[in-house]
This record gives structure tokens, sequence and C-alpha cells, in this order.
């Protein structure tokens, strides 16, 4: 029997965060405010100041974690001390909670009256989360991948991290250019961030009229489940974060190629062991060890990897992506921290990030420019990626 005939597509997907942000709203129009739980102290807002809440996850099960992008949101603002405004910045933990995010950033704008929200967390982007982020009425800048329907049409969402579909098509070029696409597997746990990657990934398929091959699958189950096909297939793309995938993935052997999620951590990846010469993820060429070598980085961007390397380790895009979102506010609010004029300004100009160059328009709010993308291949532990 062939694997078309046994795999099965199940259309099943992550509960969609809608009733919970509409509890949410309803228990915040009805009951007395709690007071936030923050690693940092309480911030009052300061009118002087561009007031900056970041929305991360430091505890709780969601991957990928936050600290990363916490060191380079730090990063910025310590080198960034003596900017006018002063950019004042709060860091939320909202412990991989859905309904929790949905609140803090409801109370960032409402009660810490924040001029702009950074949010580094993976959300399920549906209609209810986009009312809250338009009721915010401020900038919120997303540092991991949304749905594309967030960007359009112009409104309060800005996108620093690549769109689904461009990362798609990126992993898709190289895998056509080694294999048949038709016999490429497709794995997803249906966690938040696989599901963005698996609705792309067979969109660009459909679009290329390749029927793709999935199995989903859980922690508990996938390495029984993906064992024997990964002895059998030559493309595998591991949808979301790795972290369900680890342990059967490392019975990968070379002729095996694995495409790993643009989310995926560098500590992740080398829990893979052996195996983490064969994987590949769709990364930043710009923060790579050999982009300063060849002199195609900028200083900025070489000084970025270098000072963040030596604070935490090699930095991943989706950290670069961060400390580009205060570096890009700071920017806007040079001239004033009103929240309209401040979104008029991002949709008027381009900026020259560490991990990309940013341009966006009324009717795109989705940021990135996917010349910098490039497949990265892991080197060793504490060393930046390479290009593949």
């Amino acid at each position: 029997m062939s694997m078309r005939q046994t795999t099965r597509f199940r259309m099943g997907r992550a509960p969609s965060t809608g009733a919970v942000v509409a509890l949410v709203l309803l228990l915040c129009a009805c009951s007395p405010t709690n007071p936030s739980v923050t690693p940092t102290p309480e911030l009052t807002h300061d009118p002087s100041a561009l007031n900056v809440t970041a929305l991360l996850d430091l505890s709780g099960t969601r991957s990928p974690g936050g600290s990363p992008q916490r060191d380079a949101l730090q990063l910025w603002a310590d080198q960034h001390s003596a900017t006018v405004p002063r950019v004042k910045l709060k860091v939320v933990d909202v412990s991989g909670s859905p309904s929790k995010t949905a609140l803090e950033l409801r109370r960032a704008a409402v009660e810490d009256r924040a001029d702009a929200i950074v949010v580094g967390v993976a959300v399920d982007y549906d209609d209810a989360f986009d009312n809250i982020v338009q009721l915010a009425h401020v900038p919120v800048l997303f540092t991991l991948p949304i749905r594309e329907p967030a960007t359009r049409d112009g409104g309060w969402a800005f996108a620093l991290a690549p769109t689904p579909a461009q990362l798609s098509r990126v992993v898709l070029d190289d895998a056509a250019r080694r294999s048949v696409l038709s016999s490429s597997l497709i794995v997803s746990d249906e966690s938040t961030t696989a599901i963005i990657d698996r609705i792309a990934i067979t969109t660009e398929l459909g679009r290329r009229q390749v029927n793709p091959i999935v199995i989903t699958v859980t922690a508990a189950d996938a390495t029984g489940k993906l064992r024997p096909l990964l002895a059998s297939t030559s493309t595998v793309i591991l949808a979301g974060t790795p972290r369900s995938y680890v342990d059967a993935a490392r019975t990968v052997t070379p002729g095996t190629t694995l495409y790993l999620s643009y989310v995926s951590e560098l500590a992740e990846i080398g829990d893979l062991r052996d195996a983490a010469a064969l994987a590949v993820w769709p990364g930043s060429r710009w923060i790579t060890a050999s982009a300063a070598a060849v002199g195609g980085s900028t200083v900025a961007r070489s000084s970025f990897v270098q000072a963040y390397s030596d604070r935490a380790g090699p930095p991943s895009t989706v950290a670069a992506s961060a400390y580009d979102a205060l570096a890009l506010l700071a920017s806007v609010a040079e001239k004033g921290t009103d929240s309209e004029q401040m979104r008029e300004r991002l949709e008027s100009s381009s900026f020259a990030g560490v991990a990309a160059a940013y341009t966006f328009r009324p009717s795109q709010h989705a940021g990135f420019n996917p010349g910098a993308l490039v497949l990265l291949r892991y080197v060793a532990p504490r060393a930046p990626p390479e290009i593949r």
C-alpha cells in the first residue's frame, strides 16, 4: 500500500483563541483589574519617553521561548540609553498562555498607555485577536510569523518576520532542486507555529499542483510514527518548533534533508546531535558568521552579532528582529510619539535593520525584505549558523 493511501491529512487545528479572547474582554469589562505579573518593576507612562511593552514567553511550555528576544531587547536598550526620546521598556511574561497574551496586550494599551507594543509570542491571529490589536490603537509589532490577512489593509499590526508564504517558497524552492516534491513528507504537531507553517507549505504545494503528504503527531507518538518514515524519505519538512520531533529526527541518516521552521531555536537544533548536520531552516543571511567575512554586512549588523554572541551566544533571526523592533520604533518616534503619526511614519519609510531591510505600506504591513532570506545550517554549539 502506498504512502499516499495510508497517510491521512487531518485538517484539525489547535483551539482558536476566539473564545478565550472573548472571555478576556468580558472579564476586563466586568471585573476589577488584577496586577500584572512582570519580570521587571511596574512602570507608569512617561510622557517624555517612548513607552514600549514587550510580551514574551519567559515561562510556560509554549515555544519558542522568549529569552533570546529579551536578551536582544535589553541589548538594544543598553546600547541606546541616550536615545531621544528615551525608550522605556517593559517586559511582560505571558507564560505561554493565549488568554494572558490577549489580556496583557489590552492592559499595555489601556492601563499602561504604552506608545507601542512588541508581541514576541506565537499567536493564533483570528478575528477576536485582531479586534484586540485594533482596539489598542498603537503600533503592535510581531516578531514571529503571523498569517498574512493580519498585515493587509492597514490597521495597527506590523509584521517584522517574513510572511509564512515567503518562508514556504524558500523551503520548497530548495527542496524542488534536490528531490521530487511529491515525495516530500510534512510533519505537524498542530501547535500554533506548526499550523501556520503547515497551512503555508500545503498552500504553496497546491499552487505548484503537488498533492501534499502530511502526517500529524504528538510529542508522545512522534518517534513511533516517524522513525520508519524518515528512513525512506529524502525530504522531510517539520512544521513549527521542533521540540516534538527531536527524538525521532535524531535517527535521520545521510540522504535525508530535514527542513526546520524559521522559529527553531539553535539549542533545539543542537539537540538533534549528529542529525543536526542534515537540518536546514530559513533565516536571515545577516546573522551568519560569513556575512561580515565576505563584506556583505553593515557595521551595525556585524556589531549586533558580536555583541549579542558575547552576552547570550549566537543570535537567531527572531532575536535579531526583536532588536530591530526597538530600533524601528525609536526611529519613527524621533518626531513624536503620537500613535497615528507613528503609524504613518512606519507606513511611509524604509528601515535597514540587522535582520533585514523593512518596508511597510498603508496596504501592506509585512515589511521583511525576502531578499535577506536564505537557508541556514547548524555548525557547532555556540557558533553562528552558516548559509547552506
